[in-house]
């Protein structure tokens, strides 16, 4: 369905027939009915129409089948505002009718990509999609395709506000559409001919199209489309400055409206506009709170903030500023959940607004604004907008320095994690066996070692690895140790049952720091006889660890050599659980161990973690 709408009338919509499939083709009559019926109650409950067709979608269908429900679904989005979701399908449903070489219902998909697109503001796609529309149109001799595709066009033009070649369009698609089954479709075209000559201020030549849309209204007994009519009908006469006619027929619409128990609210917004320019005040403000009464009711916030605006100039006309004051401060709530829907930005919809408002009532009124309102108002924007851009920059900045911090981090604990020390040691270590002549065993070593550094690499820059990737590298890693020191001491490592490493998710390289203090502070003065053991058990939503080994103790080694900080990374894996906000740093501590005697046994590591 094509709409377009101008800023003092309403056209009718150039109405397209949604759900019906091309007849020269081979379509199952049964999905045809089935189609139409989603049709009726789409009109009314869309969910339950794209359910309906969800539903067959699911099941197996041939390729035509399958392209026509797709069709429908665009169609329901489409109508349904969903624009970016009509889009995607109809692109989807014109590859289709491409390969099934259906030009029909090629040039349909065309028609509401184009009308789509020019939703969207993607004005050139929308006149690619139609011209298109337009070729294949004439390729297949069918007028209705190219009255549609040139309706595009004119659509097109208008927005453009080439108003002549957008005429020639439309009268195009005159010409082309002469079906007397269709008539809202032609009445459609003739309230689009009368827009154009709006446009050029040719109020003659309009209000003819008018009246003979109106004429064909009246024959289909279409009371609806007789108020659409009317209504424009006034606007014309309103554009025209011929007052009396203009409020004769938006009379004539509001009566038609209450006799067939319709609501709409353009009959009063139009009376509204009309006395508001012959300066009738109180009798403008009347219509216009009825037609925002009605636009409430429909949710068309649009319409109601258009509204509000007038009604604030009428309240500063007649010097009831509480008044204005309250219908702005409503108008610019209603604003921000426009701009919200709309994803536009706050300061630029309020200001482009408050220009055309205080260009409004500065040339109709002589500037009879309260000047010290008007100031505050801008007071609050201005430090609105300065608080705006301040939060946004501390924001911004924040995320730059939590990015660098991580980096820095992420720098600092691959260092940590394989300084130089242990690798030239290592080095040495496999050096020494190759020379011993033992090439196996050298092999698996090189093997081990490059597997730790590859993981070293790999998992450095992962917030979180599964405690089996974590266990592994840690048993490759004190493998990698026992090579160093001939196997002088043993590892083992306990689980609880209940921990499934698998699926439990830690922080890469947690456990490496303590392992590597308790072989290098503790275990490595012991000749043999050393122990690591490493528990882990779950309990709950936590994950408790130890690290325990029955090496010389730090006193012991502290005694005879200063131990850097940095080497322990001790101070990094407090920074990392503090990254993750949880407060597990609280949980962790280093006890010293000690036999009967009282003398150094060992340390023990402890921490958590919640899962």
């Amino acid at each position: 369905m094509l709409l377009l709408k101008k800023k003092y009338f309403l056209h009718i919509a150039f109405i397209c027939v949604v759900f019906t499939a091309c007849t020269r083709n081979n379509v199952d009559k049964n999905l045809q009915e089935y189609l139409l019926s989603i049709d009726s109650i789409s009109q009314q409950k869309p969910k339950e129409g794209l359910r309906k067709i969800d539903s067959l979608l699911e099941k197996k269908q041939n390729s035509k089948n399958r392209a026509l429900l797709l069709f429908s679904k665009g169609e329901l989005f489409y109508l349904n505002d969903k624009l970016i979701e009509a889009k995607n399908i109809h692109l989807e449903t014109y590859r289709l009718f491409t390969k099934l070489k259906d030009d029909y219902n090629k040039g349909r998909s065309l028609i509401t990509l184009s009308a789509t697109c020019m939703k969207l503001n993607e004005l050139e796609d929308a006149q690619k999609y139609a011209l298109e529309a337009l070729e294949t149109g004439e390729k297949i001799e069918n007028t209705r395709l190219q009255a549609k595709a040139n309706n595009q066009l004119f659509n097109l033009h208008f927005i453009l506000k080439d108003y002549e070649k957008a005429l020639l369009y439309i009268k195009r698609c005159e010409e082309l559409f002469t079906d007397p089954n269709d008539p809202n479709s032609i009445i459609a075209i003739k309230s689009n001919i009368a827009g154009v000559y709006l446009k050029l201020k040719q109020y003659n030549k309009a209000l003819k199209q008018f009246s003979e849309a109106l004429a064909l209204g009246e024959s289909a007994k279409d009371p609806k489309t007789i108020v659409s009519v009317l209504n424009n009908i006034g606007y014309t006469y309103l554009e025209a400055k011929r007052f009396d006619e203009s409020e004769k027929f938006l009379r004539g619409a509001v009566k038609l409206n209450q006799k067939i128990k319709t609501i709409n609210g353009a009959p009063y917004k139009g009376l509204g506009t009309l006395f508001l320019v012959t300066n009738k005040l109180d009798s403008a403000a009347v219509n216009y709170n009825r037609a925002m009464s009605i636009y409430k009711s429909k949710n068309n916030l649009s319409e109601e903030v258009e509204i509000r605006d007038k009604l604030i100039s009428i309240a500063i006309l007649k010097k009831q500023y509480q008044k204005a004051l309250n219908h702005q401060i409503i108008r610019d709530s209603i604003e921000v959940v426009k701009s919200k829907k709309q994803n536009q930005k706050l300061l630029y919809f309020a200001n482009v607004n408050y220009k055309v408002k205080e260009k409004e009532i500065a040339l109709t009124h002589q500037k009879e604004i309260n000047k010290q309102n008007w100031w505050l108002g801008i007071s609050v924007i201005v430090s609105l907008v300065l608080i705006l851009i301040i939060a946004l920059f501390i924001g911004y900045n924040n995320k730059l320095r939590a990015a660098n911090k991580a980096s820095k981090l992420e720098q600092r604990l691959l260092r940590a994690q394989m300084n130089p020390h242990f690798i030239f040691n290592t080095l040495a270590a496999i050096q020494n066996i190759t020379l011993e002549g033992n090439p196996v065993k050298s092999s698996n070593y090189i093997a081990k070692f490059s597997k730790l550094i590859r993981q070293n690499f790999d998992y450095v820059r992962k917030e979180e690895i599964s405690l089996e990737e974590e266990l592994a590298m840690i048993s490759n890693y004190i493998d990698t140790q026992q090579l160093r020191f001939n196997n002088s001491f043993s590892y083992h490592i306990h689980i609880s049952e209940n921990c499934n490493t698998k699926q439990v998710k830690v922080p890469p390289m947690l456990l490496q720091p303590f392992v590597e203090n308790a072989i290098e502070y503790g275990l490595k003065e012991k000749k043999s006889g050393g122990i690591l053991n490493l528990n882990i058990r779950k309990t709950g939503e936590e994950l408790f660890f130890e690290i325990e080994d029955n090496g010389v103790g730090r006193k012991q080694k502290k005694s005879q050599e200063k131990i850097a900080k940095d080497l322990h990374a001790t101070d990094i894996f407090i920074e990392r659980l503090q990254i993750r906000n949880k407060g597990e740093e609280k949980s962790f501590t280093i006890e010293d161990l000690h036999d009967k005697e009282g003398n150094p046994s060992g340390t023990k590591v402890v921490f958590k973690l919640k899962l």
